[in-house]
């Protein structure tokens, strides 16, 4: 974590996320609600990080898949047949 000048805000909770954050100092997690805060706001800078990452592979598959061509006429009862001979060939459990 850098060390920076701290700046006090106030922010509003709910009475269910005031009980995490206390919850969170009282197990000794977080040594103050200000941990709790700061932890949080990494572990949403993280998911934002994650969830552009995934869009950006998802993209990029999209377009490899446009890139690719046409897979030209599809024969779905020629799928569904093949489909069921993969299915009895591996049998789920019951």
């Amino acid at each position: 974590m850098s060390k920076g000048i701290c700046t006090n805000i106030t922010i509003s909770l709910t009475p269910k996320l005031l009980n995490l954050v206390k919850a969170k100092v009282a197990s000794g997690r977080n040594t103050s609600t200000s941990a709790v805060v700061r932890e949080a706001l990494r572990l949403l800078e993280r998911a934002d990080r994650l969830e552009t990452e995934y869009i950006e592979l998802m993209r990029r598959a999209w377009q490899e898949g446009i890139a690719s061509g046409d897979a030209g006429p599809l024969d779905f009862a020629e799928i569904r047949k093949a489909a069921a001979r993969e299915q009895a060939l591996h049998p789920k459990d019951q």
